[in-house]
């Protein structure tokens, strides 16, 4: 089966950035097995949206030779994410339409292209609501390239229709990410995680990998090609705030031990719980030294629970085990100031 780039890119942005454990591209449903959920509701919206943008704005988002019902059946979501966990099952839920147009997004008129992208968010929301039975989610259309002709009164419109779905009670958020956007929360934050991911199979991590063999080597390349090695992610990185924490910190710490960032003081204060709380507000120690004797299983976990990853760290020639218990609102900002402060004191430290 093909996969475009633009794909590939959104599947390695959900499952690293957005820390999905579940993510499907090409997604389609099974439309002779799978019941619709919220039919009323589902055919309502998709109507009632239909018929507002063609009264206010004279665009024709459905053009109506079938029913609903079938054009939810004809749904297609280019990346479908799902983040599970905790006791409510889904945590978040991603429905992304991503489209690479190097000349900038084009479906034919500005009329048609305005339109394709609402009907595909719209329908995008309806088939989470109408299959998943869920009733808020992230809907994104994503696109490097789109002129402002197209881009500015688009924007306007997934607002309005952001009210449309909130006055219905559904809690989608709509987001357009396009341009410097798409550049500095999609793109730049795959290209900071790629040196730390290991699958083969996500093509547009391996393109960036294989990039990085030979970027430094130019002349095989050429002395007319510029060539930037696209290194892992600093503490003042653009678009950090897209990845959460887990993910965050675990790349952070990837780059701090492999750059040699972390004096042998820094390391001991880490594995300190007071130091811990104290500079990161959290419930257990940063880092946590390997016994050789013991097994990890047992030294990950604290009352009966994993607190810390299972893959170690090698650091001034000893191993530690990283703590995984972090919340977002409670330790991102300590985290960032903590981070800002290590690099502040390590001059010349690595950059995109």
């Amino acid at each position: 089966m093909k996969i475009e780039i633009g794909e590939s890119l959104m599947l390695s942005w959900l499952r690293h950035a957005k820390n999905c454990q579940l993510v499907q591209l090409n997604w389609k449903p099974s439309v002779k097995s799978w019941e619709i959920y919220n039919e009323a509701v589902v055919e309502s919206m998709m109507k009632d949206s239909d018929q507002y943008f063609k009264e206010k704005y004279s665009l024709d988002l459905f053009k109506q030779n079938s029913s609903f019902s079938q054009l939810l059946q004809q749904a297609e979501i280019d990346a479908l994410g799902l983040e599970v966990g905790g006791e409510n099952g889904v945590q978040n839920i991603y429905g992304i339409d991503v489209a690479f147009h190097e000349n900038g997004l084009n479906y034919g008129s500005k009329e048609e292209t305005i339109s394709r992208v609402l009907k595909k968010m719209i329908r995008t929301a309806m088939a989470i609501h109408g299959y998943f039975n869920l009733n808020a989610g992230n809907i994104i259309f994503a696109a490097p390239k789109i002129y402002g002709a197209i881009r500015e009164p688009l924007q306007l419109y997934i607002a309005e229709l952001q009210e449309l779905f909130h006055a219905k009670g559904l809690d989608f958020r709509f987001e357009l990410l396009c341009n410097e956007d798409f550049k500095e929360k999609i793109f730049n934050v795959v290209t900071a995680l790629s040196n730390s991911v290991s699958d083969t199979s996500e093509l547009f991590m391996r393109s960036i990998q294989m990039y990085n063999l030979f970027a430094d080597d130019k002349q095989s390349i050429g002395k007319s090609i510029s060539t930037v090695k696209i290194k892992k992610m600093p503490a003042d990185f653009k678009g950090s705030e897209e990845i959460k924490i887990g993910a965050l910190v675990r790349s952070s710490f990837e780059r701090l031990i492999a750059d040699d960032l972390l004096t042998e003081h820094e390391v001991e204060r880490l594995q300190r719980l007071d130091y811990a709380k104290r500079t990161f507000n959290i419930t257990y120690p940063v880092l946590k030294k390997v016994d050789p004797t013991q097994s990890l299983i047992e030294q990950r976990n604290i009352n009966g629970r994993p607190r810390f990853y299972s893959d170690p760290y090698s650091i001034y020639g000893y191993d530690y085990l990283l703590c995984n218990h972090w919340v977002e609102n409670l330790s991102r900002s300590y985290f960032d100031a903590w981070l800002r402060r290590i690099d502040e004191t390590n001059v010349g430290g690595d950059s995109i």
